[in-house]
């Protein structure tokens, strides 16, 4: 299904299914979409919420109060979703509860209760309830019924949504997981050492975009999205020059909360070297001009003699962005602009900031 027809199917089946009498027609049920739809999720995302409540409507489809229960908790369970924090769980509870409230509270406390634990327990799948225990079965169904195929691609999407990790923490955390999982669902256990072996052998294809970004503005935005879509993961590495005392921009990692972001004060063949551990690397350059080009081919003859075989990728940045500079925006620093230079500066992801209330308010 495309994204519409997605969101369509989960409406249909919230409305068949509401022995609770919530307002599915209400202004939240648009704002707990809206929060699937953020583009930082891969794995969960609205296709995610579709084959939960598929699975739903295959199974528990004639108990109307049970097959509420679960619609309710899966709409709920990933309202929140942020990789980092380990507490995705606690704040959809949090939007649950909040919205409940804002509709008069039209839940019994005891289902309220129950899916609350629900989607708290989710975080190490264990089972307090029935219905956490069926939930745990659908939410996991790719891992637990999911062919080779779907596994790839579901490693893949877990990837990209820990993507702000380095590979020797990501590989940890993903072998921790590993461990854990067969402890709740045993029948798994070769599905796990296939996707063991899988993280052993895969060397994911990575880009290191590496500039001063000082500041980073939207035209680095556009270069950053168009290697996105050529590689699997791309580390934004800032270069701060050894011979002067910059500060670091802690700012950059609230611009890019979900992307790694390095700092390096070595030659950038030194840190494709180490990066090249896990991955296969290949640096990634904008260009705004053919003046940038002309440099980035004389900074290429270094690069590949001190370090031969290394791989580089140029991306033009779009027409209507060649004119933004990082210079031009220092230079406006010097001037009282009220704020109109806002408009060079990414916001793709002012969501992450935003509290349960902003978020979900209506």
């Amino acid at each position: 299904m495309n994204s519409k027809a997605t969101e369509n199917y989960i409406r249909s089946l919230l409305q068949k299914r509401n022995y609770y009498r919530l307002d599915y027609d209400g202004p939240w049920l648009d704002k707990v979409i809206q929060a699937y739809r953020q583009p930082h999720r891969y794995f969960h995302t609205l296709d995610h919420l579709e084959s939960i409540c598929k699975g739903i409507e295959k199974t528990y489809w004639d108990d109307e109060v049970f097959a509420s229960q679960l619609l309710l908790t899966a709409l709920f369970h990933d309202a929140v979703w942020t990789p980092e924090g380990g507490d995705s769980e606690e704040r959809s509870v949090e939007a649950f509860e909040f919205i409940l409230q804002k509709l008069g509270n039209p839940l019994p406390k005891d289902v309220k209760d129950l899916i609350a634990e629900t989607i708290l327990s989710t975080t190490d799948q264990n089972a307090p309830s029935k219905l956490a225990e069926i939930f745990h079965d659908l939410d996991c169904q790719v891992i637990i019924h999911g062919n080779h195929v779907d596994l790839l691609e579901y490693e893949f999407q877990i990837f990209r949504e820990f993507q702000y990790l380095n590979m020797t923490d990501y590989r940890k955390g993903r072998s921790e997981f590993f461990s854990r999982f067969p402890k709740r669902f045993p029948q798994c256990k070769q599905t796990i050492e296939f996707l063991v072996e899988y993280l052993e052998r895969r060397r994911p294809r990575v880009g290191i975009y590496a500039g001063t970004f000082n500041p980073f503005h939207i035209g680095h935005l556009s270069i950053l999205e168009k290697a996105e879509l050529m590689f699997d993961k791309v580390i934004v590495a800032v270069g701060i020059n050894p011979q002067k005392n910059i500060e670091r921009d802690v700012m950059l990692e609230k611009v890019l909360p979900f992307h790694e972001v390095v700092y390096f004060d070595t030659l950038i063949v030194d840190l494709i070297e180490q990066e090249s551990k896990f991955c296969d690397v290949t640096l990634v350059r904008g260009l705004r001009n053919g003046y940038d080009l002309d440099y980035e081919m004389n900074q290429l003859c270094y690069i590949q003699e001190m370090r031969p075989g290394t791989q580089s990728v140029y991306i033009p940045c779009d027409k209507r962005l060649e004119h933004i500079s990082s210079s031009m925006l220092t230079g406006l620093h010097m001037f009282d602009v009220a704020g109109r230079d806002k408009i060079y500066y990414p916001d793709k992801y002012d969501y992450h900031q935003q509290s349960i209330e902003d978020m979900f308010g209506f």
